[in-house]
C-alpha cells in the first residue's frame, strides 16, 4: 500500500500532467497480445517491468527528470496506467526502482573487471575505468541516468547515488592499499578522487550528447594515479591527528541552534534571497510558491515581482549569491597564502569553515539546488566550476610535473571533488565537521598540478597564523 508522501507525490505528477499536451506517444515496445496466450501472470509482470524500465531509461533521456511523466513513461512502454500503478507508487519509485537495476548492473561488471586483473595498481585501475567508460559509451542513456539524473530524483536519488559511488570508493581505496609499495590513502581523500572522477565524467555526459569519448579512461587513469605516494603512511598519520583535535575543537564550540535565517540582511531583495535558500532547504521546491517565499521574508507580493520573474529567477540569484560568497572566500584566501600551494590550502579552509558555520548554503549546494531543476543543478555545477578555476589559477608547472591530461580534466576534478565532498557531508548530516577534512581536500586539488610528495608536504605543514 502506497504511504501518504508517495499518494502525495502521484496525484502531484497527475496534476502535472493535466496540462500536458496530449499527444501520442509512439511505444517503444510492442505491446503483448490480447486475449489468451501462452505467458502466466508472474511472466506478464516481468514483461511489463522491464518495457517499464526501458521506457523511464528513453524518458529521462528526452526530457530529464523532472520533465519526465508518467503519461510519457506509460506511452513509451506501451503498458495501461493501471499497470503502471499496480508495480509503482510513483514516478519517483519507478526511477528509483531503474537506477538500481541499472547500478547493480554497472557495479557488478565493474567489481568483475577488477578482480579479473591480478597485477599493478595501473593495471587494476585501468579496468576499472575502461569498464565504466565502456558502459557509458555503449548505453549512453543509461550512463546519463545514473551519472546525472539521480542527483535531481530528491533525496532518495541522491543517496542511491553516493552509494554507488561509494562503491566505487572502495575499488579505488582497495587498489591503493594493495599497490606495491602499498599507498593507502585516507579515506576522505578517496573520496575527494572518486567525487572528482564523477564530476569530469558528468561533464563528458553532459557535453557529448551520444558518448564520452574513448580517450577519457585514459585521463581518468592518469588524473587518479597523480595521487599515489609511497608515503601515504606518513599523511595518513599526520591529517587524521590534525582532524581529530580539529573535531575536538568542533564538539568543545558547537551549540544547539535552530535551522533558521543566516544573517540579518536589510534590503528586500536581500531577505527574499535568504529566506530561499532556506526554503528550498526545509520545504519541497516543487511545493514552494511565491506567496510563500514573500511571506517569509516579509516582503510583499507586488513587492517580489519588482525584483524578479518568478520563483525560479529568486531561486537562481541565490545561488548566484552563493557563489560569489564562496568565490570571494577563495580569492582571500589564496591572497593570504604564502605561496600558490599554501594558498589553496588556506582558502579550501576558509571555504570548509565557511559552510560549516552557514549549514542552510552547505544544505543548498550539496543537496537541495540538485534537486531544484535542470537549471538550478547547472548553476550548481557551474559554481564547483568557477570554484576550480579559482582555485588553480596561478598553479605552478614544473618540468616534469605529473599533470595528468589537458585543463578539462584538472578543472572537473577539482570541482567534482569539492562538490562531491560537501554533498556527502550535508547527506550525512555531519556539515559541522567539514573544517576537520579541509587539508585531504586541499591534498586532491594540489597533488595533480605539483605532484603527490609536493602536496603531502604542502598539506601536512603546521598552518601558521
Amino acid at each position: 500500500m502506497a504511504s501518504r508522501g508517495q499518494t502525495s507525490l502521484a496525484m502531484r505528477e497527475e496534476r502535472g500532467e493535466r496540462g500536458a499536451s496530449s499527444a501520442r506517444i509512439a511505444p517503444l515496445y510492442k505491446r503483448l497480445p490480447h486475449g489468451p496466450h501462452r505467458l502466466g501472470r508472474a511472466a506478464v509482470i516481468r514483461h511489463q517491468r522491464a518495457r517499464i524500465h526501458g521506457a523511464m531509461i528513453e524518458a529521462v533521456d528526452r526530457s530529464g527528470y523532472w520533465g519526465a511523466s508518467v503519461k510519457q513513461v506509460i506511452g513509451l512502454a506501451g503498458v495501461s496506467r493501471r499497470s503502471f500503478y499496480e508495480q509503482f507508487a510513483n514516478k519517483q519509485e519507478c526511477f528509483l526502482a531503474t537506477f538500481d537495476l541499472l547500478a547493480g548492473r554497472a557495479l557488478r561488471q565493474t567489481v568483475e573487471a577488477y578482480l579479473a586483473v591480478d597485477g599493478v595498481l595501473e593495471d587494476r585501475l585501468a579496468a576499472v575505468f575502461g569498464e565504466l567508460t565502456g558502459a557509458a559509451a555503449a548505453d549512453p542513456k543509461a550512463a546519463r541516468l545514473l551519472v546525472l539524473e539521480a542527483q535531481t530524483a530528491g533525496a532518495a536519488g541522491t543517496l542511491r547515488q553516493l552509494s554507488a559511488i561509494a562503491t566505487c570508493e572502495q575499488l579505488i581505496s582497495r587498489s591503493f592499499a594493495e599497490s606495491d609499495p602499498a599507498t593507502a590513502l585516507p579515506r576522505p581523500i578517496v573520496r575527494g578522487i572518486a567525487g572528482g572522477l564523477h564530476g569530469a565524467l558528468s561533464s563528458r555526459l553532459r557535453e557529448e550528447r551520444a558518448a564520452p569519448g574513448s580517450h577519457i579512461a585514459g585521463e581518468l587513469l592518469r588524473w587518479t594515479l597523480c595521487f599515489q605516494t609511497p608515503r601515504a603512511a606518513r599523511l595518513t598519520e599526520r591529517l587524521s591527528a590534525r582532524s581529530a583535535a580539529r573535531l575536538r575543537e568542533v564538539f568543545a564550540a558547537r551549540r544547539d541552534r535552530p535551522l533558521g535565517p543566516e544573517g540579518a540582511p536589510a534590503g528586500d531583495r536581500e531577505r527574499l534571497l535568504e529566506r530561499v535558500l532556506r526554503l528550498v532547504v526545509l520545504e519541497d521546491y516543487r511545493d514552494l510558491s511565491v506567496a510563500q517565499i514573500a511571506e517569509e521574508a516579509g516582503v510583499s507580493i507586488d513587492g517580489f515581482f519588482e525584483l524578479f520573474a518568478d520563483r525560479s529567477d529568486c531561486f537562481l540569484a541565490a545561488l548566484d549569491m552563493l557563489g560569489e560568497e564562496l568565490l570571494a572566500i577563495a580569492a582571500d584566501g589564496k591572497h593570504a597564502g604564502a605561496g600558490w600551494a599554501q594558498g589553496v590550502r588556506r582558502a579550501i579552509g576558509g571555504l570548509m569553515v565557511h559552510l560549516a558555520e552557514h549549514p542552510l548554503r552547505a544544505r543548498c549546494m550539496g543537496q537541495a539546488a540538485l534537486a531544484a531543476g535542470p537549471e538550478a543543478v547547472q548553476r550548481n555545477l557551474e559554481l564547483s566550476q568557477r570554484l576550480a578555476r579559482a582555485l588553480s589559477a596561478g598553479a605552478p608547472l614544473p618540468a616534469g610535473a605529473p599533470v595528468p591530461a589537458g585543463e578539462g580534466v584538472l578543472l572537473e576534478g577539482v570541482g567534482g571533488a569539492i562538490l562531491h565532498t560537501v554533498r556527502c557531508q550535508a547527506a550525512g548530516g555531519r556539515i559541522e565537521l567539514l573544517p576537520a577534512l579541509s587539508d585531504h581536500l586541499a591534498y586532491v586539488v594540489l597533488a595533480p598540478f605539483i605532484g603527490a610528495d609536493a602536496a603531502l608536504e604542502a598539506v601536512i605543514e603546521e598552518p601558521t597564523g
